[in-house]
């Protein structure tokens, strides 16, 4: 064979080579592409269906506040916290208004079993936070001193926030002063316990999720 066929042989060769490797990129390419759309439009369906459920379930507690506490304004915060598994709670923040206040502080009183402690299911400040769905953010905290090390943001007392992150602020700081005074709810489920910081004037419901 002379040199000339087989300088055309070799750019025969590069020229089916550069193909075949342009199309496995090119269909790399175009495959990713699919998975990246594929996972965004599950996401984003996902996402729909867990705003949905949460509305529903903002609905059914809201419903219920107002038939303990008649003058509770519209709740100015909302926010959910897991812990181990489908295990965590539901937390719905309203404006204590003074009619509200006194009659959670004479149900107080006629309580007949007193918490042991004012802890309630409270946020810290948000360190980062990531996009969860159209109405929802993940809210990032700093973990505890002996969980530093694992450097999981996730699972560390980071919740989710549903709706306006208006007023995150004062309910944060209302949180870290830790003033309470709890009212055990009257065991109908998933209802807990309401409480109210006088100082930061906020009233908390808290509902559990099984």
């Amino acid at each position: 064979m002379s040199k000339k066929s087989i300088k055309k042989f070799a750019d025969l060769s590069n020229k089916i080579l550069d193909g075949v490797l342009k199309l496995v990129g090119y269909t790399f390419i175009l495959l990713l592409a699919v998975i990246i759309i594929f996972y965004l439009a599950f996401s984003i369906w996902f996402g729909n269906i867990r705003d949905g459920q949460n509305a529903e379930r903002l609905l059914h507690s809201q419903n219920y506040d107002h038939q303990t506490f008649p003058y509770l304004a519209e709740p100015m915060f909302f926010y959910k916290r897991m812990h181990i598994g489908d295990r965590g709670a539901w937390v719905e923040v309203y404006p204590l208004d003074e009619q509200t206040k006194k009659q959670f502080l004479l149900q107080l009183q006629q309580q007949e079993i007193q918490p042991q402690s004012t802890q309630i299911e409270c946020i810290q400040p948000t360190i980062k936070k990531r996009w969860k769905s159209w109405h929802s953010n993940i809210h990032y905290v700093q973990p505890a001193e002996w969980l530093k090390d694992h450097n999981d943001y996730k699972v560390h007392d980071s919740f989710i926030v549903y709706g306006s992150e208006q007023h995150i602020k004062i309910v944060e700081r209302a949180c870290m002063e830790r003033q309470f005074k709890k009212l055990v709810g009257k065991d109908v489920r998933p209802h807990d316990y309401w409480a109210i910081s006088e100082k930061e004037n906020l009233l908390y419901s808290v509902y559990v999720i099984d």
